[in-house]
């Protein structure tokens, strides 16, 4: 069962920003700020030629944290296909495209259900829970991509 990672369109991953982290909203609800500028990449996990996972890669400074750095968006994998490790190869091969692209920091304002993966990678919490409207409850994660950060 062949699994890869490609970039691909924001087109591409809509469906399955809306499947897994939007449901039963539009598809005018599953647009990102940020998601057609130049620098920022769109990431997909094909099983079989199935795409499966995708994840969004923004060039976005964080106040706290550091200007050089981009912010994990959008991270899904269908169910059909979770419980594969897919979240852990899409999240490592994000990790290394920022690191790729000169970043100092990679951040994301993570769901409250997901912090434990984040942190099984070396992510870390900064300050308190915040809530999304209509979405749930978050938390700002990050990780050192250099020893500058």
């Amino acid at each position: 069962m062949p699994v890869t990672l490609t970039l691909v369109t924001l087109a591409e991953i809509l469906p399955i920003r809306q499947a897994v982290l939007r449901p039963g909203k539009t598809i005018e609800h599953c647009y990102f700020d940020m998601d057609q500028d130049k620098e920022t990449v769109h990431l997909g996990l094909y099983d079989n030629n199935n795409l499966a996972g995708i994840a969004t890669l923004v060039k976005n400074q964080h106040p706290q944290l550091a200007k050089n750095a981009y912010q994990l968006r959008g991270m899904a994998v269908l169910k059909d296909f979770q419980n594969k490790q897919y979240g852990q190869k899409l999240l490592t091969k994000a990790t290394d495209l920022a690191a790729e692209k000169n970043a100092d920091l990679l951040w994301m304002n993570a769901r409250e259900s997901a912090l434990k993966f984040y942190q099984k990678s070396d992510f870390n919490i900064l300050g308190n829970a915040f809530e999304i409207p209509e979405i749930g409850t978050h938390f700002v994660m990050y990780k050192h991509l250099t020893d500058e950060a």
